[in-house]
């Protein structure tokens, strides 16, 4: 697959997000890389090789400003002149997840769960999909979850906004038709630095059923996926949830 093209990476410097922009830089793209952890984009950055630091774009940015997202996606396709893929992996469990019943859930904590997962998406969506804004027949990948699909004993807020996320996804597909591609990801027990600090808190993090694939996947593997959805090689993939959960959910 060739990728000498333009992506913007949402969520880009840990896990799912880094091993994409870093697979995508390794085989010529030029990205606009945007995280709300300055520190953590800054890593990113000093640790890619001279000759890809010049390839890239990076600020931090927190998803859910509508403005804020609005004008890095401007300024990234007036830095390159294009934008051919979008791919967003930002995205929040939140502070109590599977310690909370809903009875016990804030509504300060639900607010956050839905800003980040439904209004930040739709913060992208918005300004991505304006006609002219990307190029014909660009795509356009969201990272959802396992719980996009099912539901999450102590996690309702959670699982509603992955839920919320996906329709929007497959609604917003009819809308683009061939003009631009819209997809989703549901990853399973990926091993992530996320994953890593909600082992020891929550319970049903992990799917409490063996999955034929018994064990954790990786960022990379992610990583692959998104990639393939971002190419040409899937031009007649759209409107698609594609679970990648080691069977997790067969």
């Amino acid at each position: 697959m060739a990728f000498n093209k333009v992506y913007l990476i949402i969520g880009s410097a840990s896990g799912m997000g880094l091993a994409t922009a870093k697979s995508l830089l390794s085989q010529g793209a030029r990205l606009a890389v945007c995280d709300i952890s300055e520190s953590n984009l800054d890593a990113l950055v000093t640790s890619l090789p001279a000759s890809q630091q010049t390839n890239i774009l990076a600020r931090a940015v927190d998803v859910v400003n509508a403005s804020v997202i609005r004008d890095f996606l401007q300024s990234a396709k007036a830095h390159f002149g294009r934008l051919d893929g979008i791919a967003n992996f930002a995205g929040t469990p939140g502070h109590e997840l599977g310690t909370e019943g809903i009875w016990e859930t804030s509504v300060a904590e639900y607010d956050y769960i839905m800003n980040v997962n439904v209004r930040g998406l739709f913060n992208v969506l918005n300004v991505a999909c304006a006609p002219g804004f990307m190029e014909d027949g660009a795509s356009i990948v969201h990272i959802g979850s396992i719980f996009s699909v099912q539901g999450f004993k102590n996690g309702a807020v959670f699982a509603a906004s992955k839920h919320a996320a996906v329709g929007m996804i497959k609604s917003v597909a009819k809308e683009m038709g061939e003009r631009l591609r819209v997809n989703c990801i549901l990853p399973g027990v990926i091993d992530t630095p996320m994953h890593q600090a909600n082992l020891d808190r929550v319970k049903d993090f992990t799917p409490t059923a063996p999955t034929p694939i018994p064990r954790s996947g990786t960022a990379q593997e992610i990583a692959e996926v998104a990639m393939f959805l971002l190419s040409e090689k899937s031009s007649f993939v759209t409107g698609v949830a594609w679970n990648v959960d080691g069977g997790a959910i067969a």
